[in-house]
């Protein structure tokens, strides 16, 4: 996409004309969209202004009534994530026995749908298409290129996370690995296969409501705290059998692949081993992916694992991303996220109801974004981020808005995250549900 970015308070000429062709294509292909526009009176994008009504919550993709989860309704559940895609969800589920069986029926038909983890509670489910994951994979060696990493198959590749069984997962692994790895690379552990993930991130939210109020029996609790323990020993032996790999391969250059957390646990396991900063001295690079999920590690990991690993900060690809949006906005070195083009950022208050005020070029409030990529839903999302954006220069001396690290969730403010038309959006996905 060569259309601008976002300026807040006034949208590039391209930039409306652009947001505008698609809403005239999607609000005739997306029910909810439909009904929110003729809710707000919109008929035509001339502004930023008219977009923010148009706006869909992060809440909106996980507004199905859990009941339908619980008890196996995968009609239903088709039914609501129709009201939200592009592409009518007609399939037949018979036969489907779980969540994971009903995501792969629906892959089976092209309907490609990405989940969150849920491990926070209710699991989000969004209606992508391949073209969604394409633009996700090429935008994926985009951005290292802009940083500095061209696609280049001479490096030893080390996915430190374990293979979840998510295609979406699974297909941005092999576009790394494709495009970077080199023919004689280290071994990569045996991948077992794994069928039952949303199954068992579901369980795993409804174990920690049901010990938070107090209706798990110790029975229960035992018997998934036994699961939980044989999944962290699989996790385990998959990063001392990589530690070895890494230690046999110390002198090449190896590009990680992973999130922090467990890149934290490979580093205390090759210290554990011996290894001490300088011995490895490959020229290596990282990719990181995704926040600290609710781990707490120590102030210095970052600097302790670059460290040990000898990664320098021009060869580290860290990303400001949802599951909601196919483009990444990648952190340069002078510490900012970039917003890429076909990416187009909006700062709006905290409940999402105005734009936020800019001054001197910044702006503060809650981001939200619309992604002209998205192909299989309504690309506009307003999410659960309080940021600070600026729509000028970055001190790196690219131009274009860009987006400061310190980013912080509302839902971990004294206010909570609160969207005014959240409540709306639901009601109106219910509709859908009830017709």
């Amino acid at each position: 996409m060569s259309v601008t970015t976002s300026q807040q308070a006034g949208l590039a000429p391209a930039t409306t004309a652009a947001l505008d062709a698609r809403f005239q294509e999607r609000r005739a292909q997306v029910p909810v969209l439909a009904q929110r526009a003729k809710a707000e009176g919109i008929e035509e994008i001339r502004s930023a202004e008219d977009m923010v009504g148009l706006l869909f919550p992060h809440t909106t993709y996980k507004s199905y009534p859990e009941s339908i989860v619980s008890r196996g309704r995968w009609k239903q559940l088709g039914r609501w994530l129709d009201s939200v895609s592009t592409y009518r969800v007609d399939v037949d589920v018979e036969g489907v026995e779980d969540l994971d069986g009903w995501i792969a029926r629906l892959e089976e038909h092209g309907h490609l749908v990405s989940s969150s983890s849920g491990t926070s509670g209710k699991a989000s489910f969004l209606n992508k298409t391949v073209a969604d994951r394409e633009a996700s994979g090429q935008n994926l060696l985009d951005s290292l290129t802009w940083l500095g990493m061209p696609p280049a198959k001479v490096w030893h590749v080390v996915p430190v996370g374990p293979d979840t069984g998510i295609s979406s997962a699974m297909y941005i692994r092999d576009v790394f690995l494709n495009n970077y790895r080199r023919d004689d690379a280290l071994p990569l552990p045996e991948s077992r296969p794994v069928t039952d993930h949303h199954k068992y991130m579901a369980r795993l939210g409804a174990m920690r409501r049901a010990i938070a109020d107090g209706t798990a029996s110790p029975g229960e609790v035992a018997a998934f705290e036994a699961e939980g323990a044989r999944r962290q020993a699989d996790v385990e032996e998959r990063l001392q059998y990589l530690a070895e790999q890494v230690i046999a391969h110390k002198d090449a250059n190896i590009f990680f692949n992973s999130m922090f957390p467990l890149l934290y646990r490979l580093n205390e396991i090759l210290r554990e081993k011996g290894v001490a900063p300088g011995d490895i001295t490959g020229t290596n690079g990282l990719q990181v992916a995704g926040g600290l999920k609710g781990m707490t590690l120590p102030p210095d990991y970052r600097e302790r694992i670059f460290e040990l690993l000898n990664i320098q900060p021009n060869r580290f690809l860290h990303y400001y991303a949802m599951q909601e949006v196919n483009l990444r906005s990648v952190k340069c070195l002078a510490g900012r996220y970039h917003v890429p083009a076909g990416l187009v950022l909006f700062v709006l208050d905290k409940f999402g109801e105005t734009l936020a005020p800019t001054s001197d070029g910044q702006a503060e409030g809650r981001a939200a974004f619309f992604d002209l990529s998205v192909d299989g839903r309504w690309g506009g999302t307003i999410s659960g981020d309080q940021i600070v954006a600026d729509f000028g220069g970055c001190p790196c001396g690219r131009q274009g808005p860009t987006v400061f690290e310190d980013i912080t969730r509302y839902k971990d403010l004294p206010d909570g995250d609160k969207i005014t038309c959240a409540g709306t959006m639901d009601a109106y996905v219910r509709g859908f549900i009830d017709n």
